[in-house]
């Protein structure tokens, strides 16, 4: 569906449609914004280089055989490269590296995580890999591509690729291990659950990927899909935030019911049972904006913000203590709150919900604005809507004091969360009943943090829709369909077939024909040095001699269907190639009859 819908936008480009290539551009600039910081390490150059490489495949039309989504990765990888000055590809790691047949029976803990609601994690891991094995990792286990084309991206050989995403994927193994991803590994992680009760903070845990604006200051988070959802005993740090759930139910305003994909994905389930509505909140603290799109689909931006202040402002304590936080944790964290020494007033930001021991206990905090935040310390693993029930039956229950008073003490981490979350699961499904409306772009970010003076929160989601077409329509004839044949003035058909089943469909042979890449033709500015010199005899048959008009025959490769690589010169010496694949894909030469 993916490809079909990139190439479906990008020939409409082609013939005129300027509009098609802006949603092209709104689908993929993050990825490649993020691909592209992998290997630059410069969050304001990675912007840069990824408008140029847009500006690129504007002016280059995309090679016969080539899947947008391959191209546009291998133009972003070459000006990534030219930007470090790279003249060489990296260098090939040893075959002897190759995984061994018995870790092959090794349950993969990195397969075990592939499915959708987990790619978060994922990242997450890969954001922690060395260099030399990200970006592979990145390009075949989240963006889909085969081997062989992040191989032609990345400019590795194809062998080296398999190695560098085998080892990759062991060094996965122990960060998602450190992590908790095991899944023997049961012991309960330590929650602290914040609730900002008239917020409804929100989220979604099927994230694809997370582009960080200000990289040394996010947190690490997981994003939950709705109030109700149970939260995951192998994850820590869940979040849940309302913005995107604003974006859902407005758009099911607009398509006139409840949103149904026409595959079936968790997440749109999810949301379309979520009882979050604008309804629960000021009106004042929230904006939903509206606008039509290119193709006539609909382009909804929600924002939630809150601005708490405590009636006064607690402690810090930063310099009074050395605490950790949790069972595992090695970092001394910051903390704010109420000691002996705190005045009397500060006791006034606090009511005592219940107390139950050192392991379960929760407070209210009160704030200027009249919001409240609710702390509770508990072990368990539940949806946020069970911890909710949890206080309010425990508070009901409880016959101890409320007020908060001389000897109690308040240590509460200062917490902070900022990160922008894109939910590729959701993006290119289509939308039953709406003539072809699509999901082009989801995306939410989130800013919170709480310390001594209050608690601040601002998050920002996007829904873009889109039509297949441009002012088309398309009869696809991808599913059911039924044929039938009559006479033409007959009013009964002679003939009738239903097609419900590929079994008696033609199937499309793959080509076992190899594919040759010029590299100098993708990235001139990268290979300078081989479009330099005078002609190079590449080959000769009986009757010609064969040149390139350059030195560049180490850069104009072959790429068989079998995974072998090899230049054009080695390639046509051994007899696995014709020159006429050369005049197929364009390649530029020179011949000379011999005397």
């Amino acid at each position: 569906m993916e490809k079909d819908i990139d190439t479906k936008l990008y020939n409409e480009y082609l013939n005129g449609e300027k509009e098609a290539f802006e949603i092209l551009y709104n689908k993929y600039k993050n990825k490649i914004k993020y691909f592209v910081f992998n290997i630059v390490k410069d969050y304001e150059k990675a912007e840069d280089i990824t408008q140029d490489v847009f500006l690129y495949v504007l002016e280059h039309k995309l090679r016969e055989g080539y899947s947008f989504k391959y191209y546009i990765f291998l133009v972003a990888k070459s000006r990534a490269l030219n930007y470090k000055n790279m003249e060489k590809r990296r260098t090939d790691i040893n075959e002897k590296y190759l995984f061994k047949e018995a870790e092959n029976k090794k349950q993969d803990i990195v397969d075990i995580i592939e499915k959708e609601e987990n790619k978060k994690k994922i990242i997450e891991a890969i954001n922690e890999l060395d260099d030399k094995y990200k970006n592979a990792i990145y390009l075949v286990k989240i963006e889909g591509l085969s081997y062989k084309e992040t191989s032609q991206i990345l400019g590795i050989s194809l062998s080296n690729i398999k190695v560098l995403i085998h080892r990759g994927k062991k060094e996965l193994r122990k960060i998602l291990l450190k992590k908790g991803l095991n899944q023997m590994n049961n012991v309960a992680k330590v929650l602290l659950v914040i609730l900002c009760t008239t917020l409804l903070l929100s989220g979604i845990v099927y994230a694809g990927v997370l582009i960080y604006k200000n990289l040394n200051k996010n947190h690490n988070v997981t994003f939950n899909p709705t109030y109700q959802s149970t939260l995951d005993e192998h994850t820590v740090n869940n979040l849940w935030i309302g913005t995107l759930d604003l974006a859902w139910k407005d758009l099911e305003e607009k398509v006139g019911g409840r949103i149904e994909l026409e595959e079936n994905i968790d997440i749109a389930n999810e949301l379309n049972n979520s009882s979050f509505s604008k309804e629960m909140l000021d009106e004042n603290d929230y904006t939903i904006n509206v606008t039509r799109t290119v193709t006539n689909g609909y382009n909804i931006e929600t924002k939630l913000n809150k601005n708490l202040n405590f009636l006064y402002s607690f402690d810090n304590f930063n310099n009074d203590y050395n605490y950790t936080f949790g069972k595992d944790g090695n970092d001394y964290i910051k903390y704010f709150g109420i000691n002996n020494a705190s005045k009397e007033e500060l006791n006034q930001n606090v009511e005592v919900l219940f107390y139950n021991g050192n392991n379960d206990f929760a407070v209210l905090l009160n704030t200027k604005e009249g919001d409240k935040i609710i702390l509770y310390r508990t072990d368990e693993n539940k949806s946020f809507n069970e911890y909710y029930e949890d206080i309010k039956n425990k508070k009901d229950n409880y016959n101890g004091s409320t007020t908060f008073e001389e000897n109690d003490e308040l240590l509460v981490p200062y917490v902070n969360v900022n990160g922008t979350v894109a939910y590729n699961e959701l993006v290119d499904k289509i939308i039953k009943n709406t003539n072809g409306m699509y999901i082009s772009n989801v995306i939410q970010d989130v800013n919170f943090n709480l310390n001594e003076s209050g608690c601040n929160m601002q998050s920002h989601a996007t829904m873009t829709t889109e039509y297949l077409s441009v002012g088309s329509r398309y009869f696809w004839f991808r599913d059911t369909f039924i044929i039938f044949m009559k006479e033409g003035n007959s009013n009964m058909p002679y003939f009738a077939l239903k097609v419900d089943n590929q079994d008696i469909l033609e199937k499309k042979d793959e080509s076992d024909e190899p594919k040759i890449v010029d590299s100098t033709v993708i990235a001139p500015e990268n290979y300078k040095k081989y479009l330099q010199g005078g002609e190079y005899k590449f080959f000769e048959d009986e009757n010609y001699e064969y040149y390139y008009p350059s030195h560049k025959t180490e850069v104009v490769e072959v790429f068989f269907k079998n995974g072998d690589i090899m230049t054009v010169e080695d390639a046509l010496k051994e007899g696995k190639i014709t020159i006429e694949l050369l005049d197929k894909y364009g390649v530029e030469y020179k011949k000379i009859p011999k005397q």
